[in-house]
């Protein structure tokens, strides 16, 4: 399902899942614009958190949260132009998970960068 049912995500569609990471394609619409008709900041995090949850699953580990996240801005992210995100899980620590990703476009350009730690729930915690 476009977005996983979500309305805040947006509707990008799973290309890759397994333990080598994931990988998704779409692109960004009116309901995510920011200044000069490109993609609002606040949505990258929001896909790159995305992203980090999946690849934690992908990657055969346990539900976790999200810890930290970081993304590097490389350039205006368009609208209506398609994109692709991937993430990998960069390594583990215990019940910490470090992962990375980016966003490119078309020609393969990296507009963005994010990096992010996932922490293992522990038994019981909500």
């Amino acid at each position: 399902m476009p977005g996983f049912g979500s309305l805040l995500m947006p509707p990008w569609t799973l290309t890759e899942f397994g333990p080598d990471g994931v990988a998704m394609k779409g692109h960004f619409s009116r309901y995510h614009i920011g200044g000069n008709n490109a993609v609002h900041g606040g949505v990258l995090p929001l896909l790159f958190d995305q992203v980090f949850g999946l690849v934690t699953r992908a990657a055969g580990r346990p539900i976790s949260r999200t810890a930290f996240l970081h993304v590097d801005y490389r350039k205006v992210t368009p609208m209506y132009t398609p994109l692709a995100v991937n993430g990998r899980v960069d390594s583990t620590e215990g019940r910490k998970a470090f992962v990375s990703g980016e966003l490119t476009d078309g020609e393969g350009t990296v507009l963005a960068e994010g990096h992010g730690l996932m922490v293992r729930l522990l038994p019981g915690q909500p």
